[in-house]
């Protein structure tokens, strides 16, 4: 496989995911009051535990002149609580709130039916083998990202 069809496989496969998100992620967070990009950084929080606020805008991809605005309106609707680390206080802390894990796990069980169904008719040999490339394809994506930097 040359790097033109990579290329092409993986512009394909973003705009497939896109839709698979439209059909189970937006709808889901359109529900429960919560913009897709909160989902995102709940998410990982509870991936990675507290982290700086630049750390978190990193991660989930969002502008560190933005994030700050995004952070304050978790912390209105008790999403998430920001703290001054205490052995720099120039750097900002992010963590769940009780109430954003209560939320993500609703919003999670809600879109575990999603993928039930979505995943109903294959085998558990190719969701193995999906997720499995998931992950390479993940890896692959760190590794780009690490190297840009």
């Amino acid at each position: 496989m040359t790097s033109a069809d990579f290329r092409n496989e993986l512009l394909e496969a973003s705009l497939v995911l896109k839709d698979a998100m439209e059909i189970c992620i937006v709808p889901v967070c359109r529900r429960y009051g919560l913009p897709p990009q909160q989902f995102h950084i709940l998410m990982a929080l509870e991936k990675s535990g507290p982290q700086s606020v630049g750390e978190l805008s990193e991660k989930v991809g969002i502008l560190r002149g933005n994030i700050t605005g995004v952070c304050k309106k978790m912390e209105e609707k008790k999403l998430i609580v920001r703290s001054r680390c205490p052995e720099d206080e120039r750097v900002v802390l992010v963590d769940m709130d009780e109430e954003g894990r209560k939320l993500l796990q609703d919003m999670k069980e809600e879109l575990d039916q999603c993928c039930g169904r979505f995943l109903q008719e294959e085998p558990q040999e190719n969701v193995e083998e999906i997720i499995n490339g998931l992950n390479k394809l993940c890896s692959l994506a760190q590794n780009l990202k690490k190297e840009k930097k």
